[in-house]
């Protein structure tokens, strides 16, 4: 064998070694993520029948001195912790829609501990993520590489990510714009700043995460102060996230929040992850388009999940958002997004021309459920001068606004 074999041959088990590293380091960081979404998932059961018990108690207690509640915050807190390292192995584009796991983990989990019934579009959804999920893992990155110090500072100062944040604070502020000045209280704009504002957690995650976990390797980051500006941002970031997504959580029904949340978060994440650590890099056109696919099979599975659940805050059904709340104003999704039709204000054309807006006392109403319950907000119904009203299928055909 000359020196020309003997390299080739080194060469080929260099890479062979590599790519076998590379396949552990993606299947530690799968396990992670999916193990701190299932971990997850239980802590937010034990927390819910926490307050179940502790509502039927003839002498309710603080929640906070409930040790059931106590251990499902600490599983919740080791959840978070094996999301946060599982960034350290594998890509972002792939941690972040492995996060279905937790809704359909918390959907089994429900019928079990908290006596929820499971239906037949429940577990076909189901059957969708664990497809999407497949995918994804079969089709993510392979070739993505552990930054450290040195190589995060050039990557902050790379012209398309110069640009991403740029883009990013731009509509952030129309954002903001439409939200406070504006005053439009929807839940799409909500949803959206909290997964704008994530695609900077995500970055920071991963960067922190990344540099720990070289750090332990022998190789110590601590004297990069790109590090410890990463722990900020990391930390204001999800707190800021928090924030709007409790908001559109309390406004809004929990059954249109939660799978528009997914959709908007896992987007966001995986544009982060290709901008700032060319995570699609060296991937083929079949990887790219398989990998989407595994993602819409997510979002689809995730929404077959939700709907016709109760909501968790006040047991109405999906499409009836709670008349407690001040912008409470979605259609259902059983008929269209309902973040697409949030505060819709409907007017009666007169003959001339005129267009008037009107309030439940004016007219009767032009469709009406067969319970001829009074619908409220987003339930509300569209209305003509005739008295009698129409008839139609149920509930979820009730659909207009009331006067703003």
């Amino acid at each position: 064998m000359d020196i020309h074999d003997k390299i080739e041959t080194t060469t080929n088990a260099s890479t062979d070694a590599f790519t076998t590293a590379r396949y552990q380091d993606i299947l530690i960081g799968c396990l992670l993520a999916i193990g701190g979404n299932l971990l997850i998932s239980v802590s937010l059961n034990i927390q819910k029948y926490s307050h179940m018990k502790n509502a039927e108690n003839p002498t309710p207690v603080h929640y906070t001195r409930d040790p059931l509640w106590w251990s499902g915050i600490l599983l919740m807190g080791l959840g978070e912790i094996g999301n946060f390292s599982a960034y350290g192995f594998s890509p972002a584009s792939l941690v972040a829609p492995l996060g279905t796991t937790t809704v359909v983990a918390n959907m089994f989990l429900a019928a079990l501990v908290l006596k929820e019934k499971i239906k037949a579009e429940h577990l076909f959804g189901s059957a969708l993520a664990v497809i999407g999920a497949f995918l994804l893992i079969a089709f993510s990155a392979k070739n993505e590489k552990v930054l450290n110090g040195d190589e995060l500072n050039q990557a902050l100062t790379q012209l398309s990510f110069v640009i991403y944040i740029c883009v990013e604070l731009v509509v952030l502020g129309v954002l903001f714009f439409f939200l406070y000045y504006k005053e439009m209280k929807k839940v799409v704009l909500f949803l959206l700043i909290s997964s704008v504002v994530a695609s900077f957690t995500v970055i920071a995650a991963k960067a922190v995460s990344s540099l720990l976990q070289l750090s332990f390797a022998g190789n110590s980051q601590f004297s990069y102060p790109i590090l410890y500006i990463m722990i900020v941002v990391m930390i204001v970031t999800a707190i800021t996230q928090v924030k709007y997504l409790n908001e559109a959580m309390k406004n809004f029904d929990a059954t249109v929040v939660v799978p528009t949340n997914f959709v908007f978060f896992t987007i966001s994440a995986i544009i982060a992850g290709i901008v700032f650590y060319k995570e699609f890099w060296g991937m083929n056109g079949l990887e790219i388009f398989m990998f989407f696919i595994g993602c819409f099979l997510s979002f689809i599975g995730v929404y077959f999940i939700t709907l016709g659940k109760m909501s968790a805050s006040n047991g109405e059904e999906v499409g009836e958002p709670s008349s407690s709340t001040e912008y409470a104003q979605q259609i259902s999704p059983g008929i269209f997004p309902s973040w697409l039709l949030a505060s819709v204000n409907v007017g009666e054309v007169q003959p001339k021309g005129e267009v008037t807006h009107l309030s439940d006392s004016d007219r009767e109403p032009f469709f009406q459920s067969k319970s001829g319950a009074e619908s409220f907000t987003s339930q509300d119904t569209m209305y003509s001068s005739t008295s009698s009203p129409v008839q139609t299928l149920g509930a979820q055909a009730n659909y207009g606004a009331t006067e703003q």
